[in-house]
């Protein structure tokens, strides 16, 4: 009975020792992985709204480098960025989420941005949306 008794103690201890570090393991992000592509938003998109299947199979949680002209820059209340870039689509966009406590670049709407992001889906709705999040910055052209 003793011998069950220490057992599941052990068993308990190593258990609560792995959802500590799993808990407080640090969240992959763009920035210190090298791009599997590098392509433009507009690209990006026509790939998907033209297959998305096999772009999803292609691209799904991989880190891709986009360059493309600033829709809008935006930070919610929680303070996370986003970037949404133009394609040639009208009303459709690639949005990628800036990784947590990354400032929000200072760009204007129609200047030209890189970015780099964890592909994780793709909006088919009317318009269509790639998005990429754990992004940061690669360049800003002014």
């Amino acid at each position: 009975m003793k011998k069950i008794l220490l057992l599941l103690f052990i068993a308990a201890i190593v258990a609560v020792g792995i959802a500590f570090y799993l808990w407080n393991k640090p969240h992959r992000t763009a920035d210190d992985e090298k791009p599997f592509a590098t392509v433009t938003a507009s690209q990006l998109f026509t790939e998907f709204s033209t297959d998305e299947a096999a772009s999803w199979a292609k691209y799904k949680d991989k880190v891709i480098q986009i360059s493309g002209e600033v829709e809008t820059i935006s930070t919610d209340a929680s303070g996370n960025s986003q970037v949404v870039m133009k394609t040639d689509t009208d009303m459709s966009t690639v949005s990628v989420t800036l990784m947590a406590g990354a400032q929000a670049p200072q760009q204007a709407a129609g200047t030209m941005i890189e970015v780099k992001g964890i592909c994780n889906g793709f909006l088919n709705d009317i318009f269509g949306e790639v998005q990429l999040n754990q992004g940061v910055v690669v360049n800003q052209n002014k």
